[in-house]
């Protein structure tokens, strides 16, 4: 079910993974069953800088409220949640399950939701990008096994 009590879309994906990476000598840790995707990092402050580098270097600019807000729609068209937890707990969650009035004012959409106590405690505003990177991979490799 989506947040609005309507029925998933017609092209709702499943997605499995398992994956454990280190971006720039960070450790993440993805894991996903059906329509819910985890993101996992101890350090997220490094892991967003890392992510930040790597975004400008493939797009000239850093990722910024846009691309969230893009990411998060895709998500939720194709019936996915992804959230990313650093070491104090839940930072960020975007996609199907999300709809957050303070995340379309913070973050440019509403399928997008800051954890304050998470974020707070995970280096402020520093996983929103990190999320963005991650999240948007874990929905190229679901798109890949079908």
């Amino acid at each position: 079910m989506t947040p609005g009590g309507g029925r998933p879309p017609e092209h709702a994906l499943d997605v499995t993974a398992d994956l454990s990476v280190e971006v720039d000598g960070v450790p993440v840790r993805v894991q996903a069953s059906g329509a819910e995707i985890e993101v996992t990092s101890p350090d997220v402050r490094r892991l967003f800088a890392a992510v930040r580098v790597a975004g400008g270097a493939a797009t000239q600019a850093a990722p910024g409220r846009a691309e969230l807000a893009r990411v998060a729609d895709t998500l939720a068209a194709h019936g996915l949640t992804a959230r990313l937890d650093g070491p104090s707990g839940r930072v960020l969650s975007l996609g199907a399950d999300v709809d957050s009035a303070a995340g379309s004012a913070l973050l440019g959409t509403r399928r997008a939701r800051l954890h304050p106590a998470g974020a707070l405690r995970s280096s402020g505003p520093a996983p929103v990008a990190a999320a963005l990177l991650l999240v948007a991979l874990a929905v190229l490799a679901g798109r890949r096994r079908r």
